[in-house]
């Protein structure tokens, strides 16, 4: 099973329901390996099809509370702003990181979950933003962040699932 769900919520009436965005997938591979891939970063343009690049802004370990980076995104996936900060809010090594950031002028915060299930993982990921005044501005947040969300987790996996085959490749 490779895309497990992907949900998007919110109240067309502009009332304050945050807007809710979810996505999941199973990976081909132990949790350690996941959170070793998904940790490093400056890497992430190298299995997230929608990053050109990632920087730490917060001059300490970025995987701590206080930890900060900016992801700057390819224009076509949104070209009303290419640019977003996060900052780190919780990390529980090996199973949960939570950020925060503006986008489009909400403030959001994710939640990436890791679940070892034998030698598999499940990746899940879990954006909630505050509503804004405008249907149209709600709309752009949750499509963008459901196409962000498909598409890092799905670049992930076959990232990482690749990792594997290419290993095996190399041992024949």
């Amino acid at each position: 099973m490779s895309l497990l769900r992907t949900l998007i919520s919110f109240d067309g009436a502009c009332s304050p329901v945050p807007i809710r965005v979810s996505s999941a997938i199973e990976i081909s591979a132990t949790s350690q390996l996941v959170w070793e891939v998904f940790t490093d970063i400056h890497r992430w343009s190298d299995w997230n099809p929608l990053i050109i690049e990632v920087t730490s802004i917060s001059g300490g370990t970025i995987w701590a509370p206080g930890g900060a980076f900016v992801m700057r995104y390819k224009s076509e996936f949104t070209p009303i702003q290419a640019i977003t900060r996060s900052f780190v809010q919780q990390v529980l090594p090996g199973r949960r990181i939570v950020l925060s950031g503006d986008v489009l002028g909400s403030r959001g915060t994710i939640t990436y979950n890791f679940t070892s299930s034998g030698p598999k993982t499940i990746v899940s990921a879990t954006e909630v933003f505050a509503e804004t005044d405008s249907d149209y501005r709600n709309y752009v947040i949750s499509s963008s962040t459901q196409r962000l969300l498909m598409a890092l987790l799905r670049g992930l996996k076959n990232h990482i699932e690749n990792m594997g085959h290419k290993a095996r490749v190399g041992h024949i």
